[in-house]
C-alpha cells in the first residue's frame, strides 16, 4: 500500500509539473499573440490609419481646457523615470521580488518597444497633421506608445503581487494609454497596440522569471 507521505509526494510532483506544462504553455501563447498583433497591424495597415487617424482627430477636436493640465501630468506615470522610483520604494519596503520583476519587465519593454519603434517608423500624429499637442516630447516614432505598454506592462507584473489592486493597477494603465492621444503625441492604434504589448510581455515575463525561479531566496 501506498503511504499517505507518498501520495503526497506524488501530488506535490504532480502539482509541479502540471505548473511547469501551464507556465510554458503561456510563454508560448504570450509569444504567439504578439507575434498575431504585429502581423495583422501590418497585414491591415491601410484600412487601420484611415479609422484610427479620423478617432485621433475626433478626439483631439473634443478636448477640455480645464483637465489639460491634469493629462499632462498624470501622463508622467507611464515614463521609466516614474516606474524606477516604484521599483525604488518596493525595495526599501523589503518588497524584493516585485522590485526585480518589475525593474527587469521594464529593461526588456524599453528594449523591445525602442527595436518596433525603429522597425515600424511611424511619424507622431502632429509631424503629418495639423494637431498641435500638448506635451513636448521626442520626434521619435510612435507605433507602439511606451508609456502605455509600460503602464501595461507594470500592470501586469504588479498584479502577480498585489491581486487585490488589480483593478487599480489597469485603470491607471487605461487613463495613461488615453492621456497619449488627447495630449496629441499618440494614434489610438499605437495605444491599443501599446497595451497589447504590454500585457502580453508582463504575462511573458513573469512566467519566465517564475520558471527560472528568479528571486526565490528574497
Amino acid at each position: 500500500m501506498v503511504s499517505e507521505k507518498s501520495k503526497s509526494n506524488l501530488n506535490f510532483t504532480s502539482g509541479k509539473n502540471q505548473f511547469k506544462i501551464d507556465n510554458k504553455f503561456r510563454i508560448y501563447m504570450s509569444v504567439l499573440l504578439l507575434i498575431i498583433t504585429y502581423s495583422t497591424v501590418f497585414i491591415f495597415w491601410d484600412l487601420l490609419t484611415q479609422y484610427d487617424t479620423a478617432l485621433f482627430l475626433e478626439i483631439c477636436e473634443e478636448r477640455i481646457p480645464a483637465i489639460e493640465s491634469f493629462f499632462v501630468l498624470w501622463t508622467n506615470g507611464g515614463t521609466s523615470l516614474f516606474m524606477c522610483l516604484i521599483i525604488i520604494f518596493l525595495w526599501l519596503k523589503g518588497e524584493k521580488k516585485p522590485a526585480i520583476y518589475l525593474a527587469l519587465g521594464l529593461i526588456v519593454d524599453a528594449i523591445l518597444v525602442y527595436t518596433l519603434k525603429t522597425i515600424i517608423h511611424r511619424p507622431r500624429p502632429y509631424e503629418v497633421l495639423s494637431i498641435m499637442p500638448l506635451e513636448l516630447v521626442d520626434n521619435f516614432r510612435s507605433l507602439p506608445s511606451g508609456h502605455t505598454s509600460t503602464a501595461f506592462l507594470s500592470a501586469m507584473i504588479l498584479s502577480k503581487f498585489y491581486r487585490k489592486y488589480m483593478i487599480v493597477f489597469f485603470v491607471i494603465a487605461v487613463s495613461i494609454g488615453f492621456s497619449r492621444v488627447y495630449l496629441g503625441v499618440h494614434y489610438p492604434l499605437d495605444v491599443i497596440v501599446g497595451a497589447i504589448t504590454g500585457c502580453l510581455l508582463g504575462i511573458l515575463m513573469v512566467d519566465l522569471l517564475d520558471r527560472f525561479e528568479v528571486g526565490k531566496r528574497l
